[in-house]
């Protein structure tokens, strides 16, 4: 009998495990709904498509500035090159007639010689490009230009009045009617029998056409970027779901997980740090399910073994008289925790038995019935009002006998708790797929901090209170599961609690009629509700286990 405490605690442990993975799960909920969650999946997702997002920016900007950076050195090049070109025809016109001096220094040219001359020998033997043009500019207008110069595509006065008024090289920007330019100028001066003639050539290129190719190589970029930036995310979703999904199946094993069911395990693919998870998970569920299977088993048995000695001891405890009041009043506590111990044993045996399969025997039950046979049983726990404050209404498949004791169990824990005279409620309804079974009183109630480990085992929230086993909302809890269903507790703080039992609703259709309007036979594997006798509107009020 020394063992029993030990597993009572080591199956306390247990359930308080449970209840206080389940007060996690709360508390992360309530995290959850006052901020928003994010998967680990859409944060690597968020954060690839920031990082391609970034590179694809980076990777634009960059590239645009190469290209317009060589858009200008060519351009630049090719001025210069006009320029050049230029300076070596003045040169060389000046060699041939005898005069070494360059044309622009101010200094009688030999006769023959003139800045138009210039102007035209160079417009006129330049082979250039499409966007290059020469002019060149005397006393603010055009006197001669290159073959491929349109005047609808020159500049305006006031830009021609800028480069007649030159005097010394100049290049920079301007706006032509055909688009932005960029030029370089020179100003020319030729002195010939006493005459001075001045002008400025001008080597101008066009940059609309070769900006515009720029910004189209740019354009097609960001749409290519933004192509390969939706498959990026796309494969990095894929991807992250399949790294991601042992841990995901973790989760969902761990959800499904309950103290009565830890035989399933996580699937182990390939070999990394969320595959080594895996395997540490279904190590722990391993030492998890041994332990418990144990427990299971030392339970049990130690149930049973008690059991014949509580029996041989309660019966020689009745046979024995006595002659002196103090013997007998012994011999009334001995017996009074001998029945209390027997009651324990037998309530740890049926929690033992709840994890069998054949712990519930469901059958077609009317669930109205159901609920007023349990009203009419709740009255011979105690003389107080009991109230049906409505009944559910269909044929569903469920075990009665366990259902009705959950309920006047917890009739009972009402009755243990509330003043006397206090009135209790008892009902059922259907509430979309479900069906809730309650029991409120209007006692003191339980406080919430409390609520959590009511139905843990040997759970006393009155450590003063010595009645009772602490073993009965466990019970309920047990029937519960075994239904698949939950149960909870709602009520005030202050003004009473009621208990609510929800389990999954699973009717039975109505047997078929044939022609004569005779009941048909009911479906294999089922049997008939069981109907009263006559005479007689309710079931029987007592009730006992199985």
């Amino acid at each position: 009998m020394g063992m029993l405490p030990t597993v009572a605690a080591d199956q306390a442990a247990v359930r308080a495990g449970r209840d206080g993975r389940q007060a996690s799960a709360a508390t992360e909920s309530g995290h959850r709904t006052g901020r928003i969650f994010i998967s680990a999946r859409s944060r690597i997702l968020g954060w690839s498509i920031a990082l391609l997002a970034l590179a694809l920016i980076a990777t634009t900007v960059v590239t645009h500035a190469l290209l317009l950076q060589n858009m200008n050195s060519r351009i630049n090049s090719e001025l210069a090159h006009e320029i050049t070109e230029f300076r070596l025809l003045a040169t060389r016109q000046h060699a041939i007639s005898g005069n070494t001096d360059r044309p622009d220094d101010n200094k009688p040219a030999t006769p023959g010689t003139t800045v138009l001359g210039l102007f035209q020998a160079r417009t006129s033997a330049a082979g250039l490009e499409q966007d290059i043009v020469l002019l060149g500019v005397m006393h603010g207008a055009i006197v001669t230009t290159s073959g491929n110069f349109s005047p609808q595509r020159g500049p305006g006065k006031t830009v021609l009045s800028q480069w007649s008024a030159l005097r010394t090289p100049q290049s920079g920007t301007v706006q032509m009617a055909a688009g932005p330019a960029r030029y370089s100028a020179i100003p020319v001066q030729v002195s010939s029998g006493g005459t001075k003639s001045r002008g400025v050539f001008v080597a101008a290129a066009l940059t609309a056409s070769q900006q515009a190719s720029v910004n189209e190589v740019t354009t097609l970029q960001i749409e290519v970027g933004t192509i390969a930036l939706l498959l990026g995310s796309i494969l990095a979703w894929l991807v992250a779901g399949r790294v991601l999904r042992p841990v995901r199946d973790t989760t969902e094993i761990a959800r499904r997980i309950t103290e009565t069911d830890l035989h399933e395990r996580i699937p182990i693919r390939g070999r990394n740090e969320v595959s080594d998870l895996a395997v540490t998970f279904n190590r722990m569920l391993d030492r998890l399910e041994s332990a418990m299977s144990a427990q299971r088993s030392f339970l049990a048995d130690a149930g049973h073994e008690l059991r014949t000695p509580i029996t041989i001891i309660q019966g020689n405890l009745d046979t024995l008289s006595t002659q002196a009041p103090e013997d007998t009043e012994t011999l009334a506590i001995v017996a009074d925790e001998i029945s209390r111990m027997s009651r324990i044993v037998d309530e740890l045996l049926l929690l033992a038995s709840s994890e069998r399969p054949d712990f519930l025997h469901p059958e077609p039950t009317d669930l109205a019935q159901l609920t007023s046979s349990v009203v009419a049983k709740a009255r011979a726990l105690d003389d107080r009002p009991w109230t049906l404050t409505g009944t559910a209404r269909g044929v569903a498949m469920l075990d009665p006998q366990r259902i009705t004791q959950a309920l006047i169990q917890l009739a009972a824990n009402a009755v243990a708790h509330t003043p006397p005279g206090s009135a209790v409620e008892i009902g059922s309804q259907v509430r979309g797929q479900m069906i809730e079974f309650t029991v409120s009183d209007h006692g003191p109630g339980i406080p919430p901090e409390a609520r959590d480990r009511v139905f843990a085992r040997f759970a006393r929230l009155d450590p003063r209170r010595t009645d009772g086993s602490g073993l009965g909302l466990s019970i309920v809890a047990a029937i519960a599961a075994a239904h698949h269903g939950t149960v909870s507790l709602d009520g005030a703080e202050s003004a009473g609690a009621t208990f609510r039992i929800a389990v999954p609703f699973e009717p039975v259709p109505p047997p078929r009629t044939d022609p004569a309007g005779r009941g048909g036979q009911p479906r294999p594997g089922q049997s008939e509700p069981d109907q009263p006798e006559p005479g007689q509107s309710e079931p029987p009020a007592t009730w006992m286990p199985r």
